[in-house]
C-alpha cells in the first residue's frame, strides 16, 4: 500500500514494447532490481533489455523468418501445452539458420539453471541496516540444564 505522496514513474518512462531476451542486459537488470529493491531505479536497464531483444528479433526477421515461423507454428499447433518434443525437427532447422546467419548457438540444456557471476559497471548500493524501534524486548535465556518452572515436557526420556 502506498500513500498519495509516493513518487511513481511517468507513463512515458514505463512505455516500451516488452520482450525478454538478451542475457547480459537481462542479468544486469535483474541484479539492479535485487540490489536496489526498487524497480523504478532500474528503468534504464529495463529499456536496454527491450532494445536488445527488439534488435535480435529484427535480425531473425531479416535472416530466418521462415524457419522461425515454422518453429513457432509447430509449437503452437502440435500440442495443447506447447511441448517441444513434437517440434525437434523444426527446432533443428531454426537453430541451424540462426547459427549460420547470426553466429548464435543454442545454449546447452540446463545452462540457465547454472549460477552466474555478473560483473556490473554500476556501483553497489549502500545497504542501510534494518532497525525496528518498536520491537519487544527479547525473552530471558533459561539456564543451561535448568528445569522449567512447572516441570519438563521430557518426562518420557527418563
Amino acid at each position: 500500500m502506498f500513500t498519495k505522496d509516493f513518487p511513481l514513474p511517468t507513463e512515458e518512462e514505463l512505455t516500451v514494447q516488452e520482450i525478454n531476451t538478451c542475457e547480459e542486459q537481462n542479468n544486469e537488470y535483474m541484479l539492479c532490481r535485487k540490489e536496489e529493491k526498487d524497480p523504478r531505479k532500474c528503468l534504464d536497464e529495463g529499456k536496454a533489455v527491450t532494445a536488445c531483444s527488439l534488435n535480435f528479433f529484427r535480425k531473425i526477421k531479416k535472416s530466418c523468418l521462415e524457419e522461425f515461423s515454422q518453429y513457432a507454428n509447430c509449437l503452437d499447433k502440435s500440442s495443447r501445452d506447447m511441448e517441444y518434443k513434437y517440434c525437434r525437427n523444426t527446432q533443428a532447422i531454426y537453430d541451424k539458420c540462426v547459427l549460420d546467419n547470426l553466429g548464435l548457438e543454442r545454449p546447452d540444456f540446463g545452462y540457465f539453471c547454472e549460477p552466474k557471476i555478473v560483473d556490473s559497471k554500476r556501483p553497489k548500493p549502500i545497504e542501510e541496516p534494518l532497525s525496528f524501534p518498536d520491537a519487544p524486548e527479547p525473552l530471558p535465556e533459561l539456564p543451561v540444564g535448568g528445569e522449567a518452572r512447572y516441570g519438563s515436557r521430557k518426562f518420557w526420556f527418563q
